[in-house]
């Protein structure tokens, strides 16, 4: 899809607000753009495109319309019990969001391309007691291997139990453990069983079976997001959170596009994206709301 027939329409809402006593007015079109590119490693780079709007001041407010703006200043609006709903609503999409942005990346990042997904026999409702025995597990884990990665997000099972899928690094079809090798997964299963208290408590189950995201990391950490907030119609608590190996991620560059064609910035972006790609690539785009753009790329298969 062209860039131009993707742009949103600017809002015809009069956006103001009041500085220092004088009205001001949001210019419908944007004066710039931002741009910000996360090199995340593994040839995995994700680019984001945002408009810049200037404000400009209508005029100073009268005496009266002073007086009325400290007044409601002093003695703000009493939401009613729906406007409260809906700003939590509102607040638990952009969370929402953040988190997928975040988990996606530290995915990326971390360049995990297989999923494991425990689960326990014992219907675990309580997400704070799965939550304990996730991190007894990871702790076993790491004293047998300090250098493991993973990203975790929780889920719920549809008699209410809570079963994780964790994202880690592609390992050995044999680990070493107590000076011999065994299979991988069965060193898993038994640091979970551990955990939980025996080989009938629960089960590890590996993502060699699931075609969507075997081999594929940016396909594995699109996978691992669609569990992010997947609860949040039923406004389930924790339903964003996640646990990581550490959750550091590359800042990213900063450059601003002085242009307020939108065609024109999407044009500079992607020849910035490209200039810092060796080889054959896959690119992907999107237009965001509110007339943003968004890139990622990975290397072709």
């Amino acid at each position: 899809m062209e860039a131009s027939q993707a742009r949103l329409t600017p809002s015809t809402t009069l956006q103001t607000r009041v500085i220092a006593g004088c009205l001001y007015a949001r210019q419908p079109e944007p004066y710039a753009y931002t741009s910000r590119v996360h090199q995340l490693g593994n040839g995995l780079l994700e680019a984001t495109l945002l408009p810049e709007f200037e404000w400009r001041e209508v005029d100073a407010l009268s005496p009266i319309a002073q007086e009325h703006y400290a007044e409601a200043l002093a003695k703000p609006h009493a939401l009613s019990h729906q406007e409260l709903l809906d700003r939590a609503a509102d607040n638990r999409r952009r969370s929402t969001q953040r988190a997928r942005t975040t988990v996606r990346r530290l995915a990326k990042a971390k360049a995990l391309t297989t999923m494991l997904t425990l689960t326990t026999r014992e219907n675990i409702t309580d997400r704070v007691v799965m939550a304990r025995h996730l991190d007894a597990f990871f702790k076993r884990v790491r004293r047998l291997f300090p250098s493991f990665e993973y990203v975790c997000v929780l889920e719920r099972q549809k008699r209410g139990a809570w079963h994780a899928h964790i994202a880690v690094r592609k390992f050995a079809a044999f680990l070493p453990h107590k000076g011999t090798l065994v299979k991988s997964y069965n060193l898993f299963r038994a640091l979970w069983h551990g955990v939980l208290g025996g080989p009938d408590r629960g089960n590890v189950h590996a993502s060699h079976a699931n075609k969507r995201t075997r081999g594929s990391i940016s396909k594995l950490a699109g996978y691992l997001t669609k569990y992010i907030g997947k609860h949040f119609d039923g406004n389930e608590r924790h339903a964003n959170s996640y646990s990581a190996s550490g959750r550091s991620l590359p800042g990213p560059e900063v450059a601003r596009i002085s242009t307020s064609d939108y065609c024109v910035a999407v044009a500079q972006l992607r020849e910035r994206v490209l200039a810092l790609c060796e080889g054959p690539i896959q690119f992907h785009q999107a237009h965001l709301d509110g007339g943003g753009f968004f890139v990622s790329v990975e290397p072709a298969s």
